[in-house]
């Protein structure tokens, strides 16, 4: 039996072997309030049977109360390729495995660390024995807790937007909308992505049609906000959102239609530029500004309002409205063209470049950046060629990290991606099927039917742990000391070079790259 310890970035396929310097011992950092993981691997010349992983700690240190300790078994998904891709991760409850590995196969399990706020820091070791039908197999663990802290994500200054499904669930799995079915289970969306720092929640206008809203015979709008206030007390409740985004009202890319709600609560379009149009969104946001202000929401709410515009007088058409009706909502989009992005960051005070835009033209948004705008980037399915960035199944596992790392490198305060749960139909371009061409871009998480949950990935854990990275970089910029900033500064450029194209997917470079970071952030806290 082989067994031996990987870093959190590899991506480990079930052809793995060990290397000449493999460590059966690791050592993994972390700051506080903070996930660290590491994967053991154990692969065999026979078939063999894990039945348990037992994570135990030993030495005389322990971890203050809120530590967490959970183990998921790493699953492999086969496309079209003919690779089975590992991704999607199954959390192992009691640490029960009951996993059948082939001969000649590696299997990954990954154990997952939580860091409370106020830990010691210090080593705290930890060993993790791999029960076998062949024997028991052991390993260590040390994790180095620094003096660092993770801001919690409704506090980071670094934002991050998934839009997601409200369907919530494949419809197999039977939850409908706005049931308390449908509530609970957007609850358990709100942990999840309060673990994956994911704090800025996009907010559709369903929720006040679905409510009762509608227009009325005298061609004015009654706005029911029944559910949309219970939606944004949700995930400010359980601590998961900083902001909310409102949806784009208006048709994608092309933006010749404005989708309004009619008579009876009804779905409408009105074409763009039309006293229809005009008036239904002078009415909603209007509307918006008074009923944030009244519940003290105002200051964190933002606003999409097409989606990848290819041109750009629709989208200034409405901006221009809602800037008049609601002048304390502020406005931005996706971008995924640079001419659209040369005349939309004119006057936007926010924009969302998509990262081979950003690239094609940096200086577009630094003079936005320069009149006092914020620039976030995002990626959507493309750039697709294997030099660039992405969130993709078949790209490096470490690149879904250090997006988050070249996103404060060129100066951006957020990052947006489409897909949470766009799991697809089977025939999707973007799903887990087999013939997708953008594999796994469109979720981050798995659905779980039988147990109406969400599983996690190894892309989800990665992003998770990026953030954690960007918060730490934006406390340091934050701060006072000028050597601490400077330092920030020449790592960012050492590792990912002011672009997305300009990085390393080597662990062990990045593993050097985090201790560095993690150093110079403990020196924002005291001794």
């Amino acid at each position: 039996m082989q067994i031996w310890l990987e870093r959190s970035t590899e991506q480990i396929f079930g052809n793995a072997r060990p290397g000449k310097d493999s460590p059966d011992i690791l050592d993994i950092h972390a700051a506080r309030n903070s996930y660290a993981s590491a994967q053991i691997v154990v692969r065999n010349l026979e078939p063999f049977t894990v039945e348990k992983i037992n994570v135990r700690r030993i030495g005389a240190r322990a971890m203050r109360r809120g530590s967490k300790v959970r183990i998921f078994r790493q699953e492999y998904t086969t496309y079209n390729d003919r690779t089975a891709y590992p991704d999607k991760l199954t959390e192992l409850r009691g640490g029960k495995a009951k996993t059948a590995v082939k001969a000649h196969c590696a299997q990954v399990f990954r154990v997952d660390f939580y860091v409370p706020d106020g830990a010691k820091p210090g080593f705290y070791q930890y060993a993790a024995t791999v029960v076998t039908d062949k024997g028991d197999f052991t390993v260590e663990i040390s994790l180095i807790v620094h003096r660092a802290t993770v801001n919690p994500p409704a506090e980071s200054a670094f934002g991050h937007e998934y839009f997601f499904n409200t369907q919530l669930l494949p419809k197999k799995a039977g939850v409908k909308m706005f049931t308390e079915e449908w509530w609970e289970l957007l609850g358990h969306y709100a942990d999840v992505m309060r673990e994956l720092r994911n704090n800025t929640i996009c907010v559709s206008a369903s929720l006040l049609s679905a409510a009762g809203s509608c227009k009325l015979p005298d061609g004015t709008y009654r706005f029911v906000w029944d559910y949309f206030d219970r939606y944004v007390n949700l995930f400010i409740d359980r601590g998961a959102a900083r902001g909310f985004t409102m949806s784009a009202i208006m048709q994608s890319v092309e933006g010749k239609a404005v989708y309004a709600i009619g008579e009876n609560g009804k779905g409408v379009s009105y074409d763009t530029f039309s006293p229809e149009a005009e008036e239904y969104i002078r009415a909603l946001y209007t509307a918006l500004e008074a009923h944030l202000k009244e519940k003290g929401w105002d200051k964190i709410f933002r606003s999409h309002i097409e989606d990848e515009p290819h041109t750009t007088e629709g989208w200034l058409w409405a901006d221009k409205i809602i800037l008049e009706a609601a002048p304390s909502i502020v406005t931005g989009e996706p971008l995924d063209m640079i001419e659209s992005a040369r005349v939309i960051c004119e006057t936007a005070k926010w924009a969302v470049p998509r990262i081979n835009v950003h690239d094609e033209d940096q200086s577009v948004f630094k003079k936005m950046i320069g009149r006092g705008g914020e620039l976030w980037l995002y990626s959507c399915c493309f750039p697709e060629e294997a030099w660039w960035l992405n969130k993709f199944v078949d790209l490096p596992v470490i690149r879904s990290r250090l997006m988050e790392w070249a996103c404060i490198d060129v100066g951006a305060k957020g990052f947006l991606h489409w897909g949470f749960n766009y799991w697809g139909d089977g025939n999707s371009l973007y799903g887990f099927n087999a013939d997708a061409r953008f594999k796994g871009d469109g979720a981050i998480v798995y659905p779980n039917v039988r147990r109406k949950k969400l599983d996690l990935s190894a892309r989800f854990m990665n992003t998770r742990d990026g953030l954690q990275d960007a918060d730490l970089f934006m406390q340091i910029f934050a701060s006072d000391n000028e050597e601490l900033k400077a330092d920030a500064l020449s790592l960012l450029k050492r590792t990912t070079g002011g672009n997305f194209t300009t990085f390393s997917d080597n662990s062990a470079l990045f593993e050097h790259s985090y201790g560095t970071l993690l150093h110079i952030a403990d020196g924002l806290w005291p001794k």
